[in-house]
C-alpha cells in the first residue's frame, strides 16, 4: 500500500480544526501530466494556466517543423512533468497568497485516513492526559514540505 503526504490548510480566520479546511495530496498527478494547461486553469491558477497554453502552442508550433520537431516534443514533455509534479506546490502556494494557513502534513495511505488522522489530533484531549504531558510549542504554523518531488529531503 502506497502513502501521500497531504498538505492541510485552511481558510482564513478559521481555527486549525475548521470542517472548511483543504486537503492537497502532495505528489504527482496523472491528470496534470496529460492535460497540464486544463489542470491548471481548472484549478484556478489562471497565470501558470495560460502560460502552460501558450507554451504547449509554442511546442505544437515546434513540432511542426523538421529541424525542430525534437525541440517541441521535449518542451511538450517538459511542460507537462513539470505541471504533474510541481501542480500541487502550486495550489498550496496560491491559497497562501490568499491568506490561507498551512496548518499540517499528514501521511497517509488515503484522504479518508488523513482527515481522520488530522481532526483526531485536533480534539482537545482530556485534563488527566494534558496535565501528563511536558509542555511543548503549541503552535500550529507548520513548516513548507520540499519542493520539486523531494519528499524525502529534509534540507539537511
Amino acid at each position: 500500500m502506497t502513502t501521500a503526504s497531504y498538505l492541510i490548510l485552511t481558510p482564513p480566520g478559521e481555527p486549525a480544526a475548521a470542517e472548511k479546511a483543504a486537503f492537497i495530496r502532495d505528489g504527482f498527478r496523472w491528470t496534470a501530466f496529460f492535460f497540464p494547461a486544463i489542470w491548471l486553469l481548472v484549478h484556478r491558477l489562471w497565470f501558470w494556466g495560460v502560460l502552460a497554453l501558450v507554451a504547449q502552442f509554442a511546442a505544437s508550433a515546434l513540432s511542426a517543423s523538421p529541424q525542430l520537431g525534437v525541440a517541441g516534443w521535449v518542451l511538450s514533455l517538459a511542460i507537462s512533468i513539470l505541471t504533474a509534479l510541481e501542480g500541487p506546490q502550486a495550489l498550496v502556494r496560491a491559497r497562501e497568497a490568499g491568506d490561507w494557513t498551512l496548518r499540517s502534513v499528514v501521511t497517509a495511505p488515503d484522504l479518508e485516513t488523513a482527515e481522520m488522522i488530522y481532526y483526531g489530533a485536533q480534539e482537545t484531549p482530556d485534563k488527566t492526559t494534558a496535565a501528563a504531558l511536558p509542555a511543548s510549542d503549541t503552535s500550529t504554523k507548520a513548516t513548507r514540505p520540499p519542493a520539486l518531488g523531494l519528499l524525502g529531503y529534509d534540507g539537511d
